[in-house]
C-alpha cells in the first residue's frame, strides 16, 4: 500500500513539473497575438486613401504592389514617413474630376501657405467674375474750355487709369514711349497748340497704397514685389543696368524718373555664388538705394517710386516734344488732395481717347505661366473695381469669398491675404483648391482659357523643366508656387486611359529645400500620369 501510495504521488508531479509549464507558454502567447492584432500595422496612416490600408492589411508581407495605384500609394506612404518631414507639414489630395471620388489624400483640411498657388484661386475666379474677354481702360481726358482759334486748352489733361498692368509693357508689344506718342497725337487732333493747365495723373480707381499690408520689406525690395495702382506703366517697374569695370559698378536706369535718386551700394564680389540686386525704398519714397553683389554685368528691376506722376510725367515731356506748349507741372490727383489743392467739381471731363488692354484671358495666360505678382494683384483688385465702382485689396478678397461660397465651397480656415500668394498670411487647404479646379472645369465659359494658361510639365512656364520626357511631359497643366521654406502645384492631370484628374500638393517648413521638395512632387507627376 505505501509503495503504491508512494508511485501515484511521482506521477502527479510529472504532470504538474512537465504540461502546467506548458499550458502556462500558450495562454502567454495567445495574449500576445491578440493584443498584436488589436493595433494598427507599423506605417499605415489614417490620412492615406483607404484602399491603400486595405492593400496593406490584407497582403502577405513580403507582398509588393507593383501596380500604378500601389506605387502611387507605396510613395506617398515614403513621403509621410520620411525624416524630414520632421517639424512641417504636407498635404496632398488627387480625385477624379467629373466625381470628385477621392483617389489618395494626405492632411488635405490641413491650412497651409501656398505661395503662387494663390494665383489659381484669383485669376480662375477673375475669368468667372468678369469674363475672358475683359479688358482694362485708360481714358485721356481734358477739363475747361478749348479754344479752336486760338488752339489753347484753358484747362487741364487728366490720364484717367484702370488698373490697367498691361500699359506701356513691353511684354505684350508696347512702350512707355509709344504709348505717350499717340497720346500727344490725340491730343495734337484736336486743335491743341498749347494748354493752361497742367497732365494730371488720376489713378483713384484704385487704392492708392499699392502694397498688400502683410508683404514683408524684404519683398518689396525686390522687383516682384512691385504692387498696382490705378493708373500703372511699364508694369510698374524701371530696367536697371549693372556694370563691372575695374572692380567697380556702375548703374544705368531705363526709362529715367524724374525726381528719383538711386544710390549704388552694389560690390563686385568674385566669390559670390551668383550675382544679386535689390532696392531698398517704399512706395512714393524718391530715394533709393540699390543693394547686392555681382559677378560681373547685370540686369535687374527696381519699383517706380510713383507710377501714376512718372506717367503724367512722361505725357508732358512728349506734349512738349511735339510743339505743344504746357504751362504748369506735371503732378496727380494724389499729390493735389495731399497739397490740398481743390479741383472745380463742376467741371466735366470730356473723353480725349481710350487705350485698351489685351483681353484678361491673355493677362491670365502670362500671369499664370511666369507667376507674375504685379498682374495677379491688377487682376484681383479690378474684380472689385468692375463689381463694387473701387479697387480695393480687402473688398476684392469678399468678393471672391462670395464666388465660393456661391459654387458651396467648405471656405472653413481659409486665409486669402492678396491675390499673388507673396504674403505670407495665406492660407489655404488641398481641399479647397481640388475644389475649385473641379468648377473650373465644369465652367465650359471659363475651362479653355483657364486650362490653357496653366503651365504644362516638361513644355512651358515655371515647370518647363519638369518631368521631361515621362508620362507627364505635355500632359500635366499645373500652377507652381515657390517661396523659402514653401513648395506647391496645383492643376490637372490625364490618367493613360485619358480620364482627367486634378490635384494638389502643398509643402510647408520640411528639412527638405525647395529643390529637393520640388524632385519629390516632380515624381508624384509621373506617378499620377501613370494611373490607368
Amino acid at each position: 500500500m505505501k509503495h503504491i501510495l508512494n508511485k501515484t504521488v511521482k506521477v502527479k508531479h510529472i504532470i504538474v513539473v512537465i504540461f502546467l509549464p506548458l499550458v502556462l507558454i500558450l495562454v502567454i502567447l495567445n495574449y500576445i497575438t491578440e493584443k498584436n492584432a488589436a493595433q494598427p500595422k507599423k506605417g499605415v496612416k489614417d490620412s492615406i486613401h483607404s484602399a491603400a490600408v486595405s492593400v496593406k492589411d490584407i497582403a502577405p508581407k513580403n507582398t509588393v504592389d507593383t501596380s500604378a495605384m500601389g506605387t502611387l500609394l507605396s510613395y506617398v506612404d515614403s513621403i509621410n514617413h520620411a525624416e524630414q518631414i520632421f517639424g512641417g507639414s504636407w498635404s496632398f489630395y488627387l480625385t477624379d474630376v467629373d466625381s470628385g471620388k477621392a483617389i489618395c489624400k494626405v492632411n488635405i483640411d490641413h491650412g497651409l501657405s501656398p505661395a503662387s498657388v494663390m494665383k489659381i484661386v484669383t485669376t480662375g475666379a477673375a475669368l468667372s467674375l468678369l469674363g475672358p474677354d475683359f479688358h482694362f481702360t485708360t481714358v485721356l481726358q481734358y477739363d475747361g474750355k478749348l479754344d479752336s482759334v486760338k488752339k489753347v486748352l484753358f484747362g487741364n489733361i487728366y490720364i484717367h487709369g484702370g488698373g490697367d498692368p498691361s500699359l506701356g509693357s513691353e511684354t505684350f508689344g508696347s512702350s512707355v514711349d509709344d504709348v505717350m506718342k499717340n497720346w500727344a497725337s490725340a491730343i495734337k487732333k484736336l486743335g491743341i497748340d498749347s494748354i493752361a493747365g497742367s497732365v494730371i495723373g488720376d489713378a483713384q480707381s484704385f487704392e492708392s497704397d499699392p502694397v498688400p499690408n502683410n508683404w514683408t520689406w524684404e519683398d518689396i525690395q525686390n522687383n516682384y514685389g512691385t504692387g498696382p495702382g490705378g493708373l500703372n506703366i511699364h508694369e510698374n517697374v524701371f530696367d536697371m543696368n549693372v556694370s563691372v569695370k575695374n572692380k567697380e559698378t556702375s548703374i544705368k536706369v531705363s526709362p529715367l524718373i524724374p525726381g528719383m535718386k538711386l544710390y549704388n551700394e552694389v560690390v563686385f564680389n568674385p566669390k559670390v555664388l551668383k550675382s544679386y540686386v535689390y532696392v531698398e525704398g517704399a512706395p512714393f519714397q524718391f530715394e533709393r538705394t540699390a543693394m547686392g553683389e555681382v559677378l560681373d554685368d547685370f540686369k535687374e528691376q527696381g519699383s517706380i517710386p510713383d507710377p501714376a506722376l512718372f506717367c503724367a510725367q512722361s505725357l508732358r515731356s512728349a506734349l512738349i516734344e511735339n510743339g505743344i506748349g504746357i504751362r504748369d507741372s506735371a503732378t496727380t490727383m494724389r499729390l493735389m488732395h495731399l497739397n490740398h489743392i481743390k479741383t472745380d467739381k463742376k467741371s466735366v471731363r470730356k473723353a480725349i481717347t481710350t487705350t485698351s488692354s489685351p483681353p484678361l484671358a491673355d493677362l491670365v495666360y502670362h500671369t499664370n505661366q511666369v507667376s507674375q505678382n504685379f498682374y495677379a494683384e491688377s487682376i484681383l483688385k479690378a474684380i472689385a473695381w468692375k463689381l463694387n465702382g473701387f479697387g480695393s485689396n480687402s473688398t476684392a478678397i469678399d468678393l471672391i469669398y462670395s464666388f465660393w461660397k456661391e459654387h458651396n465651397i467648405d471656405l472653413r480656415g481659409i486665409c486669402m491675404v492678396d491675390g499673388c500668394g507673396l504674403g505670407r498670411m495665406n492660407s489655404i487647404t488641398t481641399h479647397q483648391l481640388v475644389e475649385m479646379l473641379r468648377v473650373y472645369a465644369k465652367d465650359s465659359a471659363v475651362f479653355p482659357t483657364f486650362y490653357r494658361s496653366l503651365p504644362v510639365a516638361g513644355e512651358s512656364g515655371t515647370i518647363k523643366k519638369l518631368a521631361d520626357g515621362t508620362e507627364a511631359d505635355g500632359n500635366l497643366h499645373a500652377k507652381s508656387g515657390t517661396m523659402a521654406r514653401i513648395k506647391s502645384y496645383a492643376g490637372y492631370v490625364k490618367t493613360e486611359s485619358g480620364k482627367m484628374l486634378c490635384f494638389a500638393m502643398i509643402g510647408n517648413n520640411t528639412l527638405w529645400n525647395e529643390n529637393e521638395l520640388r524632385d519629390k512632387f516632380a515624381k508624384l507627376f509621373v506617378l499620377m500620369a501613370r494611373l490607368p
